[in-house]
């Protein structure tokens, strides 16, 4: 069985580079990393609390990317 995913033009063009002969699928797979090294998303709360910057510089990033990919702004 498959499913359709939407991944940002950069995955798109990152999973392309690494792709060769193997399908996305695969090339999707051997990259995940197994399940006991992922980290808790919680470990990363509050880490850019001290960086407003940095902070403000990626919000701007992702609203940019996802007005691109998905046509709608980010709220």
């Amino acid at each position: 069985m498959s499913r359709q995913i939407s991944v940002s033009n950069e995955v798109y063009e990152l999973l392309l580079e690494r792709k060769g002969k193997k399908s996305f699928s695969q090339v999707i797979k051997e990259n995940l990393c197994p399940m006991d090294e992922k980290k808790d998303i919680m470990s990363f709360a509050g880490a850019l609390k001290d960086e407003k910057d940095k902070l403000e510089h990626l919000k701007s990033k992702i609203a940019v990317e996802r007005e691109a990919n998905y046509g709608r702004p980010l709220k």
